[in-house]
Formats: structure tokens, C-alpha cells, sequence
């Protein structure tokens, strides 16, 4: 069964365009390369000290912060993650400590 018993239609007599392809096009010009902007550096160690020393990544990470916001940048949002994970880490510590010191007593 061909096209034109599909839909009664005869493209021949009717003058429909031939449907254009992307290969006749892609030659004629490049693509630009546009390179993502990274994070910071400081930001990701930041948010990595976060887990294992939260009392150097904290200050680490409140500079990587202001820096970012005075110079641009990307990464504030992974510095103010280091912060706050910092920050949970010293509580959960000081809590772990407490817990320690009060089972050792009792």
C-alpha cells in the first residue's frame, strides 16, 4: 500500500516540498563552545573539612563566601552547605561528648 492510497493525496500534482533534513544545514557553521564556570575549589574543600574537621572549614567557609560575593562567582550555595554541616557536626560532637560525661558518672 503506498502513501497516496493512505491519504487519497498525490504529492506529485500537488507541488508538496520534499521535508528538509539537519545534515543539508550542520556544515554551513560550527557550534560555539561555551565552557560551564566551575565551583569554587574552596568551596567543595570547604564542604569536604565539613565532615571531618568542621572547626577549619567553618572560617574556610565563611571566607569562601565573602569572596565569592564581592568577586562572583559559583559556590556560595556549597560554602553556606559547608557551614551548616559544620556546624551540625561541633552540636553532634558536643552532644556525643555530654552523653559520654554523663554515662561515665552515673
Amino acid at each position: 500500500m503506498s502513501h497516496d492510497e493512505v491519504d487519497g493525496l498525490d504529492e506529485a500534482t500537488v507541488d508538496v516540498p520534499t521535508p528538509h533534513n539537519a545534515t543539508e544545514f550542520t556544515g554551513d557553521f560550527a557550534l560555539p563552545t561555551v565552557l560551564p564556570r566551575r565551583v569554587h575549589p574552596q568551596a567543595v574543600i570547604s564542604l569536604i573539612l565539613a565532615f571531618l574537621l568542621p572547626v577549619v572549614a567553618i572560617p574556610l567557609a565563611y571566607h569562601v563566601v565573602r569572596r565569592l560575593q564581592h568577586g562572583g562567582g559559583r559556590g556560595v550555595a556549597v560554602a553556606h552547605a559547608a557551614i551548616v554541616i559544620g556546624y551540625l557536626n561541633i552540636l553532634m560532637i558536643a552532644l556525643v561528648g555530654v552523653n559520654v560525661v554523663v554515662a561515665v558518672l552515673l
